[in-house]
């Protein structure tokens, strides 16, 4: 992907072209990175690392609503967290355990 950033990147010569691909790359970068966080703060709520299982956001999450909570609504949930941690946004998600908390 990057290689083809790059090469893309020399075949543009107008510098309103080449500010809207940097502009790209950045979203992209920020993206991948909420997904990487986004993937930790899903495991870390799945492991049951405090030894209780009920204390994690994720259990608490399933608590507060019915079986029907499907893969992708989790872990877009777990998206969203991960976005409003670099945002002055608020989110009803919120660390259960010390190890969350730690994250």
């Amino acid at each position: 992907v990057m290689a083809f950033m790059k090469d893309l990147d020399n075949l543009l010569r107008s510098e309103g072209l080449r500010t809207c691909l940097g502009v790209v790359k950045l979203v992209v970068a920020i993206i991948v990175a909420n997904h990487y966080i986004a993937c930790a703060w899903y495991a870390l709520g799945d492991s049951g690392a405090a030894g209780d299982a009920t204390t994690s956001w994720l259990r608490a999450l399933e608590a507060t609503n019915d079986d029907r909570i499907t893969f992708e609504y989790r872990y877009l949930t777990s998206l969203h967290w991960s976005l409003t941690q670099f945002t002055p946004a608020s989110m009803e998600v919120v660390p259960r355990n010390v190890y969350e908390r730690a994250f």
